[in-house]
């Protein structure tokens, strides 16, 4: 196991310790290939100037481009599936069945990701059926998953058993992605590989982050606060959650040290260093905030870049709070991870036909 008073190595990488070890250990993982390595990373001036109230003197904020992940409009799940899939492979299932919310964004990802591997998807989502068809929802039905609905999360959890039982009666081999022992790991262990990719993106323009902004209940952070602690560059990591449901600094914890011993890393993390942020929720999960949107208008409006008002939305709104709260200085650098969502702008597309120009900004 490598000893985290020990690791990184004493070889340099220009300003950076010399990531060779970490990632083999990364490599030990099963995986499949679904994204191109690395995304984009692109900095975001216009932005930072508006927020910083267009005064000199501010922090230099960057965007990671983990809305660019290749399959069906992109999004942070596709890096997790490359594990999560590679156990299902392994077990040579030809369906996955998974149970997630009405519009979930890692729905789509999950039909897509399965698409390319040639394997069928039935979904069970939580909700009923809406008389509209749209975002995520109208992009599972065009990648051609079976969809069933379902009230609750336990009449969710009997339709995993039975839809699972009726395929291995009509020959099939199913697989309930929900009870993959990877589901938690992968997640953490593809923003630890994640978190190397910005560290070397920014190494090459002879930058450094100060902090990391997500969108995480815990999981996707995981992996960030094990390369704080294994790079041991000194970086902070800003989770935003966009649910209530769970305490987050015990499960980013727990998740944390699983993919650790997953990876074979001598470490354990505290709920003390966890930092995740949950006065940004607003009246609830699924539910645009007032701040969200804000922040989901100053993005396009400023840069370009579309974020959704349920998960990207409330992460910038902390980002956009604590900049102009004056948290950060001129010399430090932000990077924001943007895990996509697009499909959301569609389902609350009443939210943005507003009379607001650029100049209102």
């Amino acid at each position: 196991m490598i000893d985290s008073t020990t690791w990184p190595g004493p070889e340099p990488r220009r300003g950076l310790p010399d990531f060779s070890v970490l990632r083999g250990h990364i490599g030990r993982l099963p995986r499949v290939k679904l994204i191109q390595r690395p995304t984009p990373i692109t900095e975001a001036p216009n932005l930072a100037l508006v927020l910083n109230q267009r005064r000199p003197g501010g922090p230099r904020i960057f965007i990671k481009r983990d809305d660019l992940t290749s399959l069906a409009l992109g999004g942070n799940k596709l890096r997790n599936l490359e594990f999560r899939l590679a156990r299902t492979m392994a077990e040579n299932a030809d369906t996955v069945i998974v149970g997630l919310d009405l519009q979930s964004n890692s729905a789509r990802q999950t039909v897509a990701a399965c698409n390319k591997l040639g394997l069928k998807t039935i979904l069970v989502l939580e909700g009923s059926k809406p008389n509209v068809i749209q975002g995520n929802l109208l992009m599972d039905y065009l990648l051609g998953a079976e969809v069933h609905f379902a009230a609750t999360r336990d009449e969710q959890r009997r339709m995993l058993d039975d839809l699972a039982e009726q395929t291995r009666k009509a020959g099939g081999r199913p697989h309930i992605l929900n009870d993959n022992p990877m589901f938690d790991v992968a997640s953490a262990a593809a923003y630890l590989d994640a978190t190397l990719e910005v560290l070397e993106q920014l190494d090459a323009q002879e930058l450094a982050p100060s902090c990391f902004y997500m969108s995480s209940s815990g999981k996707g952070q995981a992996g960030i606060v094990l390369a704080q602690r294994l790079t041991g560059l000194g970086f902070r990591m800003h989770g935003v959650t966009a649910t209530s449901e769970f305490h987050l600094p015990s499960r980013t914890a727990g998740i944390a040290n699983e993919t650790a011993r997953a990876l074979g890393l001598d470490l354990v993390i505290t709920e003390e260093e966890i930092v995740n942020f949950g006065e940004f929720v607003g009246a609830g999960y699924g539910i645009p905030s007032e701040a969200g949107i804000e922040a989901v208008k100053l993005f396009a409006r400023t840069e370009g870049v579309i974020l959704d008002p349920i998960y990207t939305g409330k992460a910038a709104a902390a980002l956009a709070a604590h900049v102009r709260e004056g948290r950060f200085g001129e010399d430090d650098v932000i990077v924001f991870v943007h895990t996509g969502g697009t499909p959301a702008n569609f389902t609350w597309g009443d939210l943005w036909v507003d009379n607001t120009t650029a100049k209102d900004r």
